[in-house]
């Protein structure tokens, strides 16, 4: 049976029904991203406003020495994931990958109530993205009404969710394009971020102000001086930046030889973005001495009011034009994540309608273009609806800083679902033995599998349960639990229509 990249899995004894209830889902999509193009889907779709925006916040909480070991273990902690990952998606390469994954794999290991966990940590990793992006566009929001009031208070309160909804709405239409024009523009924008990063780093390194001596600061600004509490205070905001190293599973059925081009794009994906986030958090560290914020939740350059991020500091070290062209960089890194974070979540949405536990409207494709569009404007209501909430809780004191509690709550989603991969894997090493894996952990037998799901489980487990505010973890819990009812309410439809 023909799968959505246009390869064929064959049938092995237990690979039979993994071919009937996956193959099929994104069947219809056109294929039109290429090796390249994978790789700039995954970089694009990770790097948005955290590589610019949250080093100086990093760097108040915890010290700049402390901030970039966060980045450097974070990536190495991440590894097994993308691993286990890249075996995942050589076995399934159906639309909206990471949600087939743990939905059939659930369906194989718990007979019964197996298809409502796969459907439940499919929706929270969905969720998870959504929570991101939202989080992104608050970045957005708080840089633009830094750049023209001098600080994010001193914006009219309708400003924030204007320019929120302005981002999603600008996506959006974007996306309605055919998947190869979309991976051609992707291709672009990510380029000039990866272009953005070395101009910076050129900058840096000829200012008179950089010295190395400003890195080595084991001590927090806040007087702690407990190194490794102050890498663990940041650890989740530092594994926060690599969520979606999975992402470009999402479109697996439009991505050609999807079985080995996905899995290299997910691995290449996570050494490109590590070098990204620990030479920007370098790059700003020796850039100057910096002084508290007077709100303490970020850094200054002392005696002045420029942050520690890569826009500011460009203009401080560069003058004006370099402010500017960093300033706009940023701006679309942010429009650029955004636009392909949201093309690889509508797959998911799509992927859940296919199952028959989202709307059914969810999983048609527009005629012309063969993109999900009724979950493309779903995504754009959510979106609107969580980033604009967030914006306004904050700007009238009901909750922190809409930036970094977001970016938070993500981290704790992402990681709880994370833990979850390393069980679909092993568990469909014995449910399903003999189903192709062009790309395998270890050359024969389960033990590498097994590591890596260990690995895996006890660091994921560590930065969601240990490293994550009790505020987060509730508010990502309470979003896992809405998955719950809309699951039913699915399933009884399914049931109907089968009586």
């Amino acid at each position: 049976m023909p799968v959505a990249s246009n390869e064929v899995i064959k049938e092995g004894p237990s690979s039979k029904s993994a071919v009937v209830e996956t193959a099929q889902i994104g069947a219809n999509m056109k294929v039109g991203i290429s090796p390249f193009g994978a790789w700039m889907l995954g970089v694009g779709s990770i790097i948005g406003s955290m590589a610019w925006l949250i080093h100086g916040p990093m760097i108040a909480k915890a010290g700049p020495l402390a901030a970039l070991t966060a980045w450097g273990l974070s990536c190495l902690m991440t590894l097994p994931l993308a691993l286990i990952l890249a075996e995942l998606s050589s076995m399934f390469p159906a639309a909206g990958g990471p949600y087939v994954y743990k939905y059939y794999a659930f369906k194989r290991m718990i007979p019964g109530a197996g298809e409502m966990i796969g459907f439940l940590t499919g929706w929270l990793f969905w969720i998870a993205m959504l929570t991101g992006l939202s989080c992104m566009s608050n970045g957005l929001a708080d840089l633009l009404t830094s750049a023209y009031w001098g600080n994010p208070s001193g914006a009219p309160l309708w400003f924030g969710p204007v320019v929120i909804v302005g981002l999603f709405a600008t996506t959006t239409v974007l996306n309605l394009m055919n998947v190869g024009q979309a991976t051609t523009l992707n291709n672009v924008i990510t380029l000039i971020k990866l272009f953005a990063a070395v101009a910076f780093g050129a900058l840096v390194f000829q200012a008179p102000s950089t010295s190395l001596a400003n890195l080595m600061h084991a001590q927090a600004p806040s007087g702690d001086a407990d190194f490794w509490s102050n890498v663990a205070g940041v650890l989740m905001l530092a594994v926060a930046g690599y969520g979606g190293v999975e992402l470009a599973g999402c479109t697996s059925s439009e991505t050609a030889n999807a079985q080995k081009t996905v899995p290299r794009a997910i691995l290449s994906t996570l050494f490109a973005v590590g070098i990204i986030y620990m030479a920007m958090c370098f790059c700003v560290s020796v850039a100057s001495p910096y002084v508290l914020s007077a709100d303490k939740t970020t850094m200054v350059i002392a005696g002045t009011g420029v942050q520690a991020n890569c826009a500011a500091l460009a203009g401080f070290l560069g003058g004006k034009l370099a402010g500017t062209l960093m300033f706009a960089a940023v701006v679309v890194s942010i429009v650029g994540c955004s636009f392909t974070c949201l093309l690889t979540c509508a797959r998911v949405g799509f992927s859940m309608a296919k199952t028959g536990l989202f709307p059914a409207q969810f999983g048609r494709l527009n005629e012309r273009t063969k993109v999900p569009s009724y979950t493309l404007w779903f995504q754009f209501w959510c979106l609107c609806g969580i980033g604009v909430g967030a914006n306004l809780l904050a700007r009238t004191g009901y909750c922190p800083d809409a930036y970094s509690f977001l970016c938070e709550v993500f981290g704790f989603i992402y990681a709880f679902a994370a833990m979850l991969y390393g069980f679909c894997l092993i568990g469909l090493r014995y449910t399903d033995p003999e189903m192709p894996r062009p790309f395998r952990l270890g050359s024969k037998g389960n033990a590498v599998a097994w590591l890596m799901t260990v690995f895996t489980t006890l660091v994921y487990g560590f930065a969601a349960f240990i490293c994550a505010g009790r505020m987060h973890q509730l508010t990502g819990i309470l979003l896992l639990a809405a998955g719950v009812p809309i699951y039913w309410w699915y399933r009884s439809q399914v049931d109907q229509a089968k009586q």
